[in-house]
């Protein structure tokens, strides 16, 4: 028995050796390396003749929209020497505890390095920020010229840099509106002091966001929200709600509504009797059926009456 299973164990251990089959080697020095950091200083500082003495003469390179033809080297020198002069703090560095590798497989006798950066900057221009990872693959000749360069990064945020030269239109704006005249009587409900009737202006589902009082993105549900009204309603007395200016909806591309408001909220301390006038900034966010389903607002309490 003993035999079998010494047989049976070594059985085992050949055919895992078997399914394994080792195809090159992972370097964390190696001299290739160097050469990626010159061209990334390079690229960054606009040093175009650097750029061509790292790079080979059939050199290109390609990023995630490019699937049909690489991009050459003069559109790669065109592109560091635009970014090197608008874009302000430019910066290709590994960020955190990445670090380059390199790989050097040996089947297909080529190198790679891989590099695990993070590009930061803003464009003098316009003030978009170009704060993203990139993730890019160097392919080196043995006489140590960059043969190409993979690279991915958010050309999302690329995208939203190029559209920030150009005008582009993201809704229409309105003054009156059926959303308009459904903010209004929701304000005009506060004066019932009716929670519950207050209440029924909203759903269940939707989310209040005291901006200058909550840590960002903490929102509260409807119970939690007329919770710390029911307590300042018993300090103080909502007298008078008063427009400021008139209410304006952003009905954005897509499914995003939004009605801004403005409005003077007169209180009074029962208490002490004193009584101030606090501004109070609203956003209510709508869905597709007209429901509020977030509102914001900018509340500062310190000017509530003593």
């Amino acid at each position: 028995m003993k035999n079998k299973l010494t047989l049976l164990v070594l059985m085992l251990c050949t055919l895992l050796s078997a399914q394994k089959k080792k195809n090159g080697t992972i370097y964390i020095e190696h001299p290739a390396m160097d050469v990626v950091e010159q061209f990334n200083s390079a690229f960054v500082s606009g040093d175009v003749e650097k750029i061509k003495s790292l790079v080979s003469d059939d050199f290109s390179w390609r990023n995630s929209t490019m699937r049909e033809k690489p991009g050459t080297l003069k559109q790669l020198l065109g592109r560091s020497n635009y970014l090197s002069n608008n874009i302000e703090n430019f910066e290709i560095k590994h960020y955190g505890g990445s670090y380059p590798d390199a790989f050097e497989y040996k089947k297909d006798n080529i190198l790679d390095v891989k590099t695990y950066t993070w590009m930061t900057g803003y464009d003098k221009n316009t003030g978009v920020a170009l704060n993203m990872p990139r993730y890019a693959d160097f392919r080196v000749q043995k006489n140590g010229k960059i043969l190409s360069v993979n690279i991915m990064d958010d050309q999302v945020l690329w995208n939203k840099a190029y559209d920030a030269y150009g005008t582009s239109k993201n809704g229409v704006i309105f003054k009156d509106h059926p959303l308009v005249s459904k903010v209004r009587l929701l304000m005009h409900s506060y004066l019932t002091k009716d929670v519950e009737k207050i209440k029924n202006n909203y759903t269940e589902s939707t989310m209040f966001y005291d901006v200058m009082n909550s840590k960002l993105n903490e929102f509260k549900t409807l119970d939690e929200e007329f919770a710390d009204f029911s307590k300042y309603m018993e300090i103080f007395e909502l007298s008078e709600i008063n427009e400021s200016g008139y209410p304006d909806v952003l009905d954005y591309e897509g499914d995003n509504t939004v009605v801004i408001s403005w409005w003077n909220m007169k209180f009074k301390n029962k208490i002490s009797g004193n009584t101030a006038v606090i501004k109070q900034h609203i956003h209510h966010a709508f869905n597709e059926e007209g429901e509020i389903v977030r509102e914001d607002y900018y509340f500062n309490p310190s000017q509530l009456p003593k």
